[in-house]
């Protein structure tokens, strides 16, 4: 079998245009390879921004229903902290019989955070990643407040139907109904800035079809406290997550 010995470079002329060829064969594998990445990551990109402003878009609209009970909370911190203070002075009053709680409008964060974690959202710019995650820091806030929420109005239904109100159980009330007063204002407070954050980049919640049709059928909270427990209105619901 022959053995070709590789042929000496003819020259530095030669060897220049063997060099080049060379280079320019690996930089445009690398460049290929490059382009190919950066329209991956593109890609990745696009689709972790629609994702996500399609969930902030989706809360928004959801918990911008808040509005249409807003009244009915502020009535019934009112009337309940009438009748406490009447009940404590020992002044004849007849008790509540319905008090009813706000409900709960659902957070979601899923996309945001699998986003985060498998690490779309660093494909980004710095501004859009500090935008996103301002409003979802005030979308968290309405959630944990929320939650708040429901325990201090748990402890307020306790006295549904109680006649003579011990002075324990209106002690109890009374400090119910301050965190009840509270956690409004804070959950009104973070919703309104989740809503001009998302504003400044375009997201409004606007769009009734992302309301899905389990919604709120009715106030618990809005009927007088009057109303006899077998003349409530159904639980509110949610939309389905």
């Amino acid at each position: 079998m022959d053995i070709h010995k590789p042929k000496p470079w003819q020259g530095v002329r030669e060897f220049l245009k063997e060099y080049v060829i060379i280079v320019v064969g690996v930089l445009t594998a690398l460049g290929a390879e490059a382009v190919v990445q950066n329209l991956h990551e593109q890609r990745q990109s696009a689709e972790a921004r629609d994702a996500v402003r399609a969930e902030i878009n989706l809360d928004l609209a959801n918990l911008k229903r808040r509005a249409n009970k807003q009244a009915c909370i502020d009535r019934r911190i009112g009337e309940l902290s009438a009748f406490i203070s009447k009940a404590e002075a020992g002044q004849p009053v007849p008790p509540p019989l319905t008090i009813g709680e706000p409900g709960r409008l659902s957070v979601y964060t899923q996309r945001w955070e699998a986003a985060t974690a498998g690490g779309r959202t660093s494909l980004l710019s710095t501004d859009e990643q500090r935008d996103f995650a301002r409003v979802y820091d005030h979308l968290k806030g309405v959630d944990k407040y929320e939650d708040k929420e429901l325990e201090a109005w748990g402890e307020l239904q306790g006295l549904e139907g109680v006649e003579r109100p011990s002075g324990e159980l209106l002690a109890r009330a009374r400090g119910a109904l301050g965190q009840a007063r509270m956690v409004n204002s804070s959950i009104n407070t973070d919703l309104g800035e989740a809503e001009d954050r998302a504003a400044e980049i375009g997201i409004k919640g606007e769009d009734p079809r992302l309301i899905t049709p389990r919604q709120i059928v009715a106030q618990t909270i809005c009927p007088p406290m009057s109303t006899a427990p077998a003349d409530r209105p159904p639980p509110a619901r949610g939309p389905k997550g």
